[in-house]
């Protein structure tokens, strides 16, 4: 009975801070206050106790508003893009070059016979047979995705480039350098893959996209944003970046 009765005021007393099942009067002296649950256990609340409550429900508030307005400032801060925002986008841009890696390894397959034919070949020697094996529609397409405008061209190669380093940085202008570095790494390994030096496009596409992370860190430097391991950041720009320079050569 005793345990009944604790859980009843308990009860009670849940029901008066959540404004639900109340019934409230006054004692005789006008100094407390009565919450009765559906059980009909009563607990008496002092004005004290109800001032106190009401306090504390008022700052719970208060920090529920200044969390609100923080998680607010930093989104604006990121160019209004979330965590979640930067994971996809960086998702998405992935299955993007992976997609297009897949496109070209398949292509090699088809043409030049897989890595039996090809094995002991450099990436260049590789394309270099490819286009020579390659169709006219098939060499014709590849012209138009390198093109100025094209999918794989100078432009938007580095804009996705840039997009990359940016999610990965956390959208915070001050880790533009390590970008920058992470990048020229990227197309330092992407030369050895390749085994001789990189096509004129591969080196404009470099430059492009150091060009735009120099005008984001100069422009944005006063932002800032959540902090991000560098050494994670930086592997992984680097890696995309080598597989982009090599598909957009492909």
């Amino acid at each position: 009975m005793a345990i009944n009765g604790i859980g009843g005021g308990l009860s009670a007393y849940t029901q008066y801070q959540n404004l639900s099942t109340q019934s409230t009067k006054k004692s005789a002296d006008a100094t407390k206050t009565t919450a009765t649950n559906d059980s009909g256990v009563s607990v008496e609340f002092s004005d004290a106790a109800l001032k106190a409550a009401e306090e504390a429900k008022g700052a719970e508030t208060e920090a529920a508003e200044a969390t609100q307005s923080s998680e607010a400032a930093e989104t604006a801060e990121s160019g209004g893009r979330t965590q979640a925002d930067r994971d996809a986008l960086i998702k998405s841009l992935n299955q993007q070059l992976d997609a297009h890696v897949q496109q070209m390894q398949n292509l090699v397959n088809e043409l030049l016979g897989g890595k039996n034919k090809t094995e002991g070949w450099s990436l260049a020697e590789t394309y270099r047979k490819l286009s020579e094996a390659a169709d006219p529609e098939t060499i014709e397409q590849a012209k138009k995705d390198i093109a100025e405008d094209g999918e794989w061209g100078v432009e938007k190669t580095s804009e996705r480039m840039f997009e990359m380093a940016k999610a990965l940085s956390g959208d915070d202008p001050t880790k533009a350098d390590e970008m920058i570095e992470a990048v020229k790494k990227g197309f330092k390994q992407a030369t050895t893959a390749w085994g001789e030096d990189l096509p004129e496009i591969s080196g404009k596409t470099v430059d492009a996209t150091i060009k735009k992370l120099e005008e984001w860190r100069d422009g944005l430097k006063n932002s800032s944003a959540s902090d991000q391991a560098a050494a994670k950041t930086q592997d992984m720009l680097t890696a995309q970046a080598q597989k982009s320079y090599l598909a957009g050569v492909a």
